[in-house]
């Protein structure tokens, strides 16, 4: 792994953490508003002292998140992955009341028993937290498959540049003859039914393969297919002129004019157009 890599990391786990502290504090500020609300409706005493001791229901929150969060991105199975989403429920309900115990016996003047605890949790949580979770596991399942669909698209377009392309073919002539033709010096490929004919800076060539599969042994940030029946070489194009019907018409090094059909047309002008801001 390299440093760039574990920075990369480092810097998403402090934004996790993050995120989720600003979510537990809202959580608790948004349950402490709603019990003032709930007193002031019921003209009944509202004591702010309990009610930030049971709404550290939600603390327990923080601690199973990263956990979920794993669990999305390393358990495949969606049975298994609901299993282990309802062991982390029924674990966070179990371990509220233990909690509440704690604190309130190291800082309140009495001790909630746990069972009185585990009942309040549980009619005024209960849904609430398997909304949540089941939030967070949709959120994180999203999040990691589109994580691993942009790193395969990554790993693609890194085969892709790492591809190594042709660079001369060998052609026979009539008499037999085997002659080694550099890809650069050729002008453009034409279909000449069964074969292609290779416009050459010498001469023309013959050649037994079709454009279709020449095409994927080229560079196609050289060579690029403007029309079913031609593939042209972008350093030996001289000028471009527009049809203005889509069409366009090239002009080659050797004066040969050639028809850039318009479904070829994008991703010609793309490929000439980011040769051009190359050689500027």
């Amino acid at each position: 792994m390299t440093i760039q890599q574990t920075y990369q990391i480092f810097q998403s786990k402090q934004k996790l953490n993050f995120i989720m502290t600003i979510c537990i504090v809202l959580f608790i500020t948004a349950n402490v508003i709603l019990d003032f609300l709930f007193t002031v409706f019921h003209n009944s005493s509202f004591y702010i002292s309990e009610s930030l001791l049971f709404s550290s229901y939600w603390l327990v929150y923080l601690p199973l998140l990263p956990f979920i969060l794993k669990l999305t991105n390393q358990i495949e199975r969606l049975e298994l992955k609901t299993l282990v989403l309802i062991l982390v429920i029924v674990f966070h309900v179990f371990s509220y009341p233990v909690l509440v115990w704690i604190i309130s016996k190291i800082f309140y003047p009495h001790t909630f028993e746990y069972w009185q605890t585990f009942n309040f949790g549980l009619s005024e949580y209960f849904i609430k937290t398997v909304l949540i979770y089941g939030f967070s596991f949709t959120a994180f399942t999203l999040f990691n498959k589109k994580s691993k669909i942009a790193q395969t698209d990554k790993q693609i377009e890194e085969k892709k540049d790492k591809k190594i392309f042709i660079s001369s073919i060998l052609i026979t002539d009539s008499n037999n003859k085997k002659s080694l033709l550099q890809v650069n010096e050729i002008y453009y490929f034409s279909a000449n039914s069964p074969y292609i004919t290779i416009h050459h800076t010498l001469k023309k060539y013959l050649h037994t393969e079709t454009l279709k599969s020449l095409e994927v042994q080229l560079d196609d940030k050289q060579f690029v297919r403007i029309h079913k029946s031609h593939i042209v070489n972008l350093h030996k194009i001289s000028t471009i002129q527009s049809r203005q019907n889509g069409d366009y018409d090239i002009t080659i090094s050797d004066n040969t004019i050639l028809r850039v059909s318009r479904n070829y047309a994008k991703n010609f002008k793309s490929k000439f157009e980011q040769l051009t801001q190359l050689t500027v």
